[in-house]
């Protein structure tokens, strides 16, 4: 894995990463370093065991109520399996090195590791994505990295009709996420093509605090002055994000 950042900017936050392992067999974890490319457990995160007999009522706040629903219908046996599970390990905190990208890559080892000792699946309480072991190792551990598994882009329409698009994922890198609105529907493509350079860069390490020209296929350009607000309290995001409407972006030709 490339962990550089070339981009990169101390923005005085830090990454935050949430994950629960379910299914987990043992309350210790043994971890090759060769074979999961690991130099280390992350300064600032912790890995913690629960089991149902002590911790239930905190293993049910993290999967209940309205996530619990989304869960449920993102995948039905998954959840009910995660449920029905006696043992998690939680991944969580702030991460206090992110000059560069060794803190997920030491991550997906920890992960897989457990993975690998018998644990049925991972839930990313950053995107809301549910994974069975198989798909994790297959999507995360199995390839090269790829920011855009680890960023989720969320569409919906809006009473007037236009579209809202907007990420979940970029507290992972300590930058802010993205909300583009008024969008209109045969735009949706373009934009997304946006959202993916800035995801892009942003794992890198850029913060956008200026107006920037983004090139697109076909000689397309589009001019875009991100407004950023930092508000990590809000639940669409639970992050400081960009925000910024779609018919105000300035199109051009390279």
């Amino acid at each position: 894995m490339n962990c550089e950042r070339p981009y990169y900017k101390d923005m005085h936050c830090r990454p935050y990463l949430f994950y629960v392992i379910f299914g987990v067999k043992s309350g210790e974890l043994k971890v090759s370093r060769e074979r999961y490319h690991v130099d280390g457990f992350p300064t600032g995160l912790e890995l913690m065991f629960c089991n149902r007999d002590n911790n239930d009522a905190y293993m049910q706040s993290l999967i209940g109520g309205h996530l619990g629903k989304i869960l449920d219908c993102e995948n039905h046996a998954l959840y009910e399996k995660m449920q029905r599970s006696d043992q998690w390990a939680v991944l969580r905190g702030e991460v206090q090195q992110d000059s560069d990208l060794r803190y997920m890559q030491n991550v997906i080892g920890f992960i897989q590791a457990l993975l690998d000792d018998g644990a049925e699946g991972v839930l990313d309480l950053q995107t809301f994505s549910l994974y069975p072991a198989v798909e994790w190792t297959k999507k995360f551990f199995g390839q090269e990295f790829d920011v855009y598994n680890h960023v989720t882009i969320l569409a919906s329409e809006t009473e007037d009709g236009l579209m809202w698009l907007h990420t979940r994922g970029m507290r992972k890198f300590a930058r802010p996420d993205i909300s583009v609105s008024s969008v209109v529907s045969d735009e949706v493509d373009a934009a997304v093509s946006m959202i993916n350079q800035m995801i892009y860069y942003g794992s890198m390490g850029a913060f956008f605090d200026r107006e920037v020209k983004f090139h697109m296929q076909g000689g397309k350009a589009y001019i875009v002055n991100p407004h950023f607000t930092g508000d990590y309290e809000n639940p669409d995001f639970n992050n400081a994000y960009y925000h910024f409407e779609w018919q105000e972006c300035l199109s051009d030709t390279f």
